[in-house]
């Protein structure tokens, strides 16, 4: 199984990219994949500016294998000026060092479809934690954006539940994020909410996974 965004550093059977947030976030455990990027709830007022060249270092790093979690939050103290001119430096990162970006999306999905859509970004961009409704997984997948789906699964009458029965397989991936749900429940209630065994969703992630990441 792969877990596809974790804030978790204990590593599992299958696959698992560990979210870093800063240096000191790094764990030592090798058998980890990271993603990196700058949350817009971290965005310090006039400071945020100089962690770009940091993050980019961290970026550039070959056992990261995604950019993010990054993105738009308009429900955080953060300007929205700034968190789009953060965002949009995460997608040139994406293009310029060829990895997929994971982003972090609250009231603010046509802005983030609308600015991947001028950048006209190539790599593949990963919306984590979707929560969302029916109409909206559409316009993203409609885009071309894949959704990763978590905790929220587990509770029958949410968002998350009704999105990921009209998400394609090939866009799915499956996700612990900060959560204490470990990932093989989430498999399990995926499975029965799109009415497939856990081993073919499984085969489905794993053929996502290594034909983003070739890994």
């Amino acid at each position: 199984m792969i877990d596809f965004h974790s804030h978790n550093k204990e590593s599992i059977s299958g696959k698992k990219i560990f979210n870093v947030l800063s240096y000191d976030d790094f764990p030592k455990n090798k058998n980890l994949l990271f993603s990196v990027g700058m949350h817009p709830w971290y965005l310090k007022p006039k400071l945020w500016h100089n962690d770009m060249n940091f993050f980019e270092s961290l970026v550039a790093q070959n056992n990261v294998v995604a950019i993010g979690e990054c993105g738009l939050d308009w429900m955080t103290f953060a300007k929205q000026d700034v968190q789009k001119t953060v965002f949009i430096k995460h997608l040139q990162w994406a293009e310029k060092y060829d990895k997929p970006i994971i982003i972090h999306c609250v009231k603010a999905y046509n802005e983030i479809i609308a600015i991947c859509k001028k950048a006209n970004i190539k790599q593949t961009r990963i919306i984590h934690g979707f929560n969302n409704n029916i109409k909206i997984a559409e316009q993203l997948i409609n885009a071309g954006f894949y959704l990763s789906f978590g905790e929220a699964l587990l509770e029958t009458s949410s968002n998350a539940a009704e999105a990921i029965k009209i998400t394609p397989l090939d866009k799915i991936f499956l996700e612990t994020d900060d959560s204490d749900v470990n990932i093989e429940s989430v498999y399990e209630k995926a499975a029965e909410l799109l009415n497939i065994t856990q081993q073919e969703l499984i085969q489905h992630t794993e053929s996502n996974f290594i034909r983003i990441f070739n890994k």
